[in-house]
């Protein structure tokens, strides 16, 4: 049945309606683009090129073999620190906490936040594992051998002063950054302290998405 002048403009009028509620419910859902002054002003650096990471052999808070591989799949945020920081560490762990836990329950369980210890000389798997539990938030930990660690903090940019292990309550000066590596285990940024856990729980979804 041929169709009338009538319903053939009805046809495509309707077409263009539903095309226009197509094109503004998608806009509604997908956030706009991030930009490089939002960014920065959560203090989030991104890098134009994804950084590629040595293989490194390290070892996890449960004793396991921990390396390149062990940040495929996810997302990561990596932390240098130590269990026995007085200040910064602690400080910084409990805000990655507060972070993981405002982020929504889907992009949550693609994330995993691990700290990287700058102190291998106290820092036993046993010692981070048990350091990690206290923050309760399903954080990893990586330790072990000081030219690893130096290998791998080299490729991520993160400065630290090996310590003088001879003292008695030694401190170990380190940066405080936050390295952001994406699921094919690939350094694509960092987040600078302080750091904004609200903010960062609204852009890093985002972040996440863009890949």
């Amino acid at each position: 049945m041929a169709l009338t002048g009538v319903q053939k403009t009805v046809l495509v009028t309707v077409a263009a309606v539903a095309l226009v509620i197509g094109v503004t419910v998608n806009k509604i859902i997908r956030p706009a683009p991030l930009n490089q002054a939002q960014l920065a002003q959560a203090g989030v650096f991104l890098f134009d090129a994804p950084r590629q990471i040595p293989d490194i052999q390290l070892t996890s808070a449960e004793g396991q073999d921990w390396g390149k591989t062990d940040l495929q799949g996810q997302w990561n945020l990596l932390f240098f620190g130590y269990t026995f920081c007085p200040d910064i560490c602690p400080t910084t762990m409990a805000e990655l906490r507060q972070l993981t836990h405002a982020l929504p329950e889907k992009d949550r369980e693609q994330l995993q936040v691990t700290m990287v210890s700058v102190d291998p000389n106290r820092d036993t798997p046993e010692q981070m594992s048990s350091y990690l539990q206290f923050f309760d938030a399903g954080f990893a930990g990586a330790t072990g051998d000081p030219a690893q660690l130096a290998k791998l903090a080299q490729a991520l940019s993160i400065a630290y002063i090996e310590p003088d292990t001879s003292e008695a309550n030694y401190l170990v000066d380190h940066s405080g950054q936050i390295v952001i590596v994406d699921p094919q285990s690939r350094y694509v940024g960092f987040i600078r302290p302080p750091l904004r856990p609200a903010e960062l729980s609204q852009l890093l979804p985002r972040i996440m998405a863009r890949q």
